[in-house]
């Protein structure tokens, strides 16, 4: 996929950044190959499961990415912390 077919609404992201930042949420998004790698993390005593499900935020980050949800690799908190972060194909998405 190239760049241009990659259509990022950055305006949309920082809205999501900033919504997340209110409760205590990161969000960084980096450009891998064809597709994202998306994480959030959470500040210290921020609740780490009280992410909306990673299949709705998925979707949403598909719209704002400009991908198909399958080029887009999420990671949580509390994920394993291997530096990739899980596939949501790998959990059934």
């Amino acid at each position: 996929m190239t760049s241009e077919a990659m259509m990022r609404d950055d305006a949309r992201l920082e809205q999501m950044r900033a919504t997340l930042a209110v409760d205590g949420y990161h969000l960084s998004v980096d450009e891998a190959g064809s597709g994202f790698d998306v994480r959030i993390t959470a500040d210290p005593g921020t609740c780490a499961d009280c992410l909306i499900p990673k299949q709705a935020m998925a979707s949403m980050l598909q719209a704002v990415l400009g991908v198909d949800r399958d080029a887009i690799r999420l990671s949580y908190p509390g994920d394993a912390d291997d530096g990739s972060g899980p596939d949501l194909t790998e959990k059934g998405a």
